[in-house]
């Protein structure tokens, strides 16, 4: 099993960026997904994911983590996600930064446009009926890294991940090194070398509480969302139960 994340120093101080604030964040009308004032901005699109069970052990882990680093000296470096929208993204559908487009749907097509014919393309596909994920470690405060919870969960979410590229004739970028992840919120400046090293320490301080609730979690269902903002998923077709 492989995870691919970048070097969480050159990542919180954007070392390797071209924007002067993590791309997500920018005035309103801009392009982004949170104002620099943490406020969400509308960014929408759709996506296939499956939801953490609200009433599990690892979702009140992962509710207290957020909490621990929320209520820290580091809280304030970023915008937090509701508890209700967490989720691990299985694969990217359309959004406002997707460069490509899926084969077969017309370039104008609108985001529910787009939605439709992704619903006709996977509902009723033999898709697998549970994925079980353990999570790695707490990225850079913010993101929670996740893979199979042994190797065979692991491919089977790298082969799902083919199935849907293929069934949506979507290609995105970058999608063999995609990493699985549980975002808890959103970076909103670069920081300067010392406090990413501070924040990359408190990080693993904080992983190491909740590690053991974290080695197993069971997904609910792939579902095909809907989005208007980071706050809310909307389903719209379960495609496993």
């Amino acid at each position: 099993m492989a995870i691919f994340r970048p070097d969480p120093i050159r990542h919180l101080t954007g070392a390797d960026a071209e924007t002067n604030r993590p791309a997500a964040i920018t005035e309103p009308g801009q392009g982004g997904k949170f104002a620099p004032d943490g406020t969400v901005l509308h960014w929408p699109g759709n996506t296939v994911i499956c939801h953490i069970d609200p009433r599990s052990d690892a979702h009140a882990a992962l509710c207290e983590m957020q909490n621990d680093v929320r209520e820290s000296p580091f809280g304030a470096l970023f915008t937090w996600l509701p508890v209700s929208s967490l989720h691990m993204t299985v694969f990217g559908g359309v959004a406002p930064d997707e460069r490509n487009w899926p084969a077969g749907i017309a370039r104008g097509a609108t985001r529910d446009e787009v939605t439709a014919a992704f619903q006709d393309r996977l509902v009723g596909q033999d898709l697998p009926q549970s994925r079980h994920v353990s999570a790695r470690g707490l990225f850079a405060g913010h993101s929670v890294t996740l893979e199979g919870v042994d190797a065979t969960e692991d491919a089977r979410l790298r082969a799902t991940r083919v199935s849907l590229r293929e069934m949506t004739g979507l290609r995105p970028d970058h999608f063999d090194t995609y990493t699985f992840h549980s975002t808890l919120g959103y970076l909103l400046r670069w920081l300067d070398a010392a406090e990413a090293a501070d924040l990359v320490a408190f990080s693993d301080e904080v992983f190491a509480r909740y590690a053991a609730q974290l080695a197993r979690i069971d997904l609910g269902p792939l579902e095909l969302c809907n989005f208007e903002d980071m706050y809310h998923f909307e389903p719209v077709a379960y495609l496993t139960q």
